[in-house]
C-alpha cells in the first residue's frame, strides 16, 4: 500500500498548529493588500460594517517586504475594527502595488467573517453589485442540524469573504451563482 508523505508546507502546517494549541496564541489580525483603497474602504466599512480604527502612512522594513511594496511608493495601512476585536482587520495600499484578482478568485483563501442580520447585508452587497459567489443557505453543524446562515462573496480585489450568520438570519432562496 503507498503511503502518502506530507510535504514540507502540510509539516509546517501541523506544527504551527500545535504550537498554536500548546501556546494559547490568538490570531491578532488578517491583512490584506488591495489595489483600490477607498473601494474596499467601501466594502469593508459601509457593506460589513467594520469601524475604522486607524488609517496612517506605515512604512517598515517587514510591511515593505511583506507586501512587496514598489520602490518609491509609500503604503497606507488601515486598521478595522470588528465587533469586540479591535484591529481585527489591516487594508494594505501602496501607488504601484500588484494584486492578483484572478488567484484571488481561483486559489487565494477565504476571510470569514461571523455578522448578524445575513439578509440584510446581502441586499447591501448585491445593490453594491458585490459579485455573489455562494447565496444565503442554511449553515449546517457537524451534527446535520442548521444552526444559521452562510454566504460568499468577491471583494473588490477578488478575494472570498465567507459570512457567518449563526445568531439567527435565514436562509433566502438560492439565486444563480457568480463564476468564481
Amino acid at each position: 500500500m503507498h503511503r502518502h508523505r506530507a510535504g514540507p508546507i502540510a509539516a509546517l502546517a501541523a506544527a504551527l498548529l500545535l504550537s498554536l494549541g500548546a501556546q494559547g496564541a490568538t490570531l491578532a489580525r488578517a491583512t490584506l493588500t488591495v489595489t483600490d483603497l477607498e473601494a474596499s474602504l467601501a466594502f469593508y466599512r459601509d457593506l460589513l460594517g467594520f469601524r475604522v480604527a486607524a488609517r496612517m502612512d506605515y512604512d517598515t522594513p517587514a510591511l515593505r517586504r511583506m507586501f512587496r511594496i514598489p520602490p518609491g511608493a509609500t503604503p497606507t495601512l488601515v486598521l478595522l475594527d470588528g465587533e469586540g476585536q479591535p484591529r481585527a482587520l489591516g487594508l494594505v495600499a501602496a501607488d504601484g502595488l500588484a494584486v492578483d484578482r484572478e488567484a484571488n478568485r481561483s486559489h487565494a483563501p477565504a476571510l470569514v467573517v461571523n455578522i448578524d442580520a445575513i439578509a440584510e447585508v446581502d441586499r447591501r452587497l448585491r445593490a453594491a453589485g458585490t459579485p455573489v459567489v455562494v447565496p444565503p443557505t442554511p449553515l449546517k453543524a457537524f451534527d446535520g442540524r442548521v444552526m444559521g446562515t452562510e454566504a460568499m462573496y468577491l471583494d473588490p480585489d477578488g478575494v472570498r469573504i465567507v459570512l457567518f450568520d449563526v445568531a439567527g438570519g435565514s436562509a433566502t432562496e438560492p439565486e444563480p451563482q457568480s463564476k468564481e
